[in-house]
């Protein structure tokens, strides 16, 4: 197994509430709030975020950065924490949605750690986008 599988626990368990990282999407209109994000959601999400900083810290690094052996490690460590921030992201969607029964809803999360539903749109919002908001 993956050590990053067995200390993610412990990465989880040392955020504080402090350094909690808040949803900066205000609810919608259409939204429906459905109940209060989790600790270990709360945690999931900032974890998350935080990984995508850094992976798009190094993307901004390698574009500048013209050592090419350095350059390969910084487009591995980008690559590595988007995949890790992604999964991350993944985890906190299936705990939201398994604690409240979401299962077929587009789900999201919004300022003040509240999970929303909200109605499916027909409109051309690009799948990465909507994804991004938990549908």
């Amino acid at each position: 197994m993956s050590t990053w599988f067995k200390l993610l626990p412990i990465e989880l368990s040392g955020i504080n509430e402090s350094d909690f990282i808040e949803p900066d999407y205000e609810k919608g209109e259409s939204d429906q709030l459905v109940g209060d994000m989790s600790d270990t959601a709360r945690r999931l999400y900032t974890l998350a975020q935080v990984l995508e900083k850094h992976a798009n810290q190094y993307k901004l690094d390698f574009e500048f950065c013209t050592d090419k052996v350095k350059k390969l490690e910084l487009e591995a460590r980008a690559h590595e924490l988007m995949a890790k921030s992604s999964i991350t992201r993944g985890l906190m969607w299936i705990g939201i949605r398994d604690e409240f029964g979401l299962w077929v809803d587009y789900v999201g999360v919004r300022t003040g750690f509240v999970v929303v539903t909200y109605p499916s749109t027909d409109d051309n919002i690009s799948p990465i986008i909507r994804k991004l908001f938990g549908g």
